[in-house]
């Protein structure tokens, strides 16, 4: 059977490649996609962005290759993108099956299913759940039963909503994404890559909607592949892809699990031991009291990141408030001085580290923000991913910031999220988050940082919270030879004046994933 797949971003590179690198390739709709394949259907996928020609496109698919499924993918944020692609396909030809999954679909279901041009939605894990509905729809049958689905009878409208089935335990029997899929919709080569650990988090936090999933289903909700499986989907990504020299570990819960992570270091490093050319891996990292306060157990864990070749760690600061961090984000319990001297320590390992940071939370002051400055200036991080927080479906702080009646009338702005300030707070106006984003490099860097780095960060946020013009850039960056060139020699020239490794900012995929 035919079966198309959709994914929506909105942070485009081109109209052609729309995607900036391999890191943006999201798990969820690439697992549906990978199964399905797997199964014997002839599987296509298109990312669209707000340039993409969809009329046109979808008219020559459907025509030439008489799809029977469409499986589309959205958080909240992506949602109305995705109402259009369903729209267009059903207006196309009535006959085709849509299906939605994804965050806004599992956790507001009952708003995504009066969308009219959806034949059902999938609430929870999807992956066992589309295998049957291609089986059954390739039999010729109306769809019925399948755990997991929310489905419309396409004569009554009644809506037939299946129960949710236990989490799925053993992840090793998930096949690993097939990337070839992807490969038409980006634009930078196959040098780095995510694989992903394991699903689910332990952790509460109120920016995530994480715990909200858990709420779906019964069953473990907190799983990990094996470290064997891993591996050997890292071996078969540098088969396929040669020129593949960094890999992110995507899972936040290392920290969590310590031994799990021990064991999983101690496998990557006899594995890159037995490789001529070493990969280079970076991982998140979720501290905690318990982890951040034995130096021993630390040292243990920074010296097997160390041998596994693990050169970059991304930390969840968020806030150098702690206040703002136990109280409105429910972070794991760790100090400043804690982190600091983790992340110090890091170095010692040649372990680089990156912080996460969160600004323009519900609750949040600019005395807080400023404390925030305070931490990034003392700790001097190799980077900051720097995002503006933007109120998700599922989450705790979006039911914070609608009894605060902070959220504008008539909703958020899905347009470059995380990146715009969206919320009026009392104790940090939007005007001045906005301001912030730009001005935090500055603050944080004066006296470190060259000048021209610190500009060309202010530029980059500047961009970002524009769409069209942030995409103007990445494609003169990515698609123009001569601003390739101009940009390696700056990069060439930064790196001698800083001394940074040439794996920390060397590389174009490092400024489109958010690392220059």
């Amino acid at each position: 059977m035919r079966i198309g797949c959709v994914y929506s971003i909105e942070n485009y590179c081109s109209i052609d490649k729309p995607m900036r690198t391999p890191m943006e390739i999201p798990f969820g709709i690439s697992i549906i996609a990978t199964v399905l394949k797997v199964e014997g259907h002839n599987v296509d996928l298109f990312v669209i962005s707000p340039v993409t020609p969809l009329r046109k496109i979808l008219e020559k698919y459907i025509k030439e290759k008489r799809p029977q499924l469409f499986c589309l993918s959205a958080v909240s944020s992506q949602f109305p993108a995705i109402e259009n692609v369903a729209a267009l396909v059903k207006e196309i030809d009535p006959s085709i099956f849509v299906i939605l999954g994804g965050h806004h679909a599992s956790l507001a279901p009952d708003q995504a299913i009066k969308c009219a041009n959806l034949d059902a939605i999938c609430v929870s894990e999807g992956d066992a759940a589309v295998v049957e509905l291609a089986r059954q729809l390739e039999a010729g049958k109306l769809p019925s039963g399948i755990p997991n689905l929310w489905i419309r009878h396409p004569e009554t409208g009644n809506i037939e909503r299946n129960p949710t089935a236990p989490f799925n335990e053993e992840l090793d029997t998930i096949p690993h994404v097939d990337r070839t899929l992807w490969e038409p919709w980006i634009a930078n080569p196959y040098e780095e890559a995510s694989i992903l650990v394991g699903r689910g988090c332990p952790y509460k936090c109120t920016y995530c909607s994480n715990h909200s999933m858990e709420e779906l289903a019964e069953g473990q909700y907190v799983r990990y592949r094996s470290s064997e499986d891993m591996i050997s989907e890292i071996e078969f990504l540098t088969q396929q892809y040669p020129r593949m020299k960094h890999i992110y570990l995507e899972i936040e819960t290392v920290g969590a699990d310590i031994i799990k992570g021990i064991d999983l270091f101690e496998k990557l490093a006899n594995y890159n031991n037995s490789r001529k050319e070493k990969l280079a891996f970076r991982i998140n990292l979720a501290l905690h009291s318990n982890f951040v306060r034995i130096e021993e157990k630390y040292r243990k864990f920074l010296e097997l990141c160390q041998k596994a070749n693990v050169t970059a760690l991304n930390v969840g600061l968020e806030s150098g408030s702690f206040r703002v961090r136990r109280e409105i984000l429910r972070r794991p319990r760790y100090t400043n001085e804690e982190l600091i001297e983790f992340c110090r320590t890091a170095r010692e390992y040649g372990v680089a580290t990156s912080l996460l940071v969160l600004m323009g939370v519900p609750g949040e002051t600019f005395e807080d923000y400023l404390e925030t400055v305070s931490v990034v200036r003392d700790l001097q991080p190799e980077d900051v991913q720097l995002s503006i927080f933007y109120p998700y479906l599922g989450t705790d702080l979006y039911n914070i910031a609608i009894e605060q009646g902070v959220i504008p009338e008539g909703g958020t702005e899905p347009s470059n999220e995380r990146h715009r300030a969206t919320l009026e707070l009392e104790g940090f106006p939007k005007w001045q988050v906005q301001f912030e984003f730009l001005f935090f490099w500055y603050r944080s860097f004066k006296g470190h940082w060259s000048m021209d780095r610190i500009f060309l960060k202010m530029v980059r946020a500047f961009l970002l919270r524009f769409t069209n013009l942030s995409a103007i850039a990445r494609y003169l960056i990515v698609n123009n030879r001569f601003c390739n060139y101009i940009f390696k020699a700056y990069m060439d020239g930064a790196k001698k004046v800083t001394g940074i490794k040439e794996e920390r900012i060397g590389t174009l995929g490092s400024y489109h994933t958010g690392e220059l």
